[in-house]
């Protein structure tokens, strides 16, 4: 009789705790919950364009339909331009580059079925050491970081898309 009243003590404990986590509004880390206007996203660009590639798997992975179509009755992303920049950021005192700073900017437009468009822009900064034995190592991270700044730009317009669609 004893085992029975604790066996439903914890159930009864457990209920409580998992009503009380679900009802502060808790969700797993990574799950989103996105309205129902967001079924399906358009998203273009007029070049080819590695972003577009990483808002669309954003959008997929996320359970969203992704499509390239020009309906005005869904949510479109629309890269106006994107430009990455390379600058020196310190030269050692033979006059050789120490660090490059890479800017990558990114002009996009969001277009809702019902409200107006909003245009907003990116601009990322990152910078990295440079060595000038190892060439083709700088390549691979300056490939790498670029890459990097893809996808952060990628969840960011796709975190504007999400705030404009609640």
């Amino acid at each position: 009789m004893l085992f029975k009243m604790k066996n439903l003590y914890s159930i009864f404990m457990i209920m409580i705790m998992m009503s009380a986590i679900t009802s502060c509004g808790y969700t797993m880390r990574g799950s989103l919950n996105l309205p129902p206007s967001l079924e399906k996203i358009s998203v273009y660009s007029a070049t080819y364009s590695e972003l577009v590639n990483s808002i669309n798997s954003t959008i997929i992975n996320s359970g969203i339909t992704a499509t390239s179509s020009n309906n005005k009755d869904l949510y479109r992303i629309v890269i106006l331009s994107e430009k990455l920049n390379r600058r020196q950021l310190s030269m050692n005192i033979t006059g050789r580059v120490n660090e490059y700073e890479l800017i990558y900017e990114v002009r996009y437009e969001i277009n809702s079925p019902k409200q107006k468009n909003l245009s907003d822009s990116i601009i990322l900064y990152r910078d990295y050491s440079f060595d000038e034995n190892n060439v083709m190592g700088n390549s691979d991270r300056e490939d790498d970081i670029h890459k990097e700044m893809i996808s952060t730009a990628s969840t960011l317009i796709f975190n504007k898309l999400r705030a404009l669609a609640n």
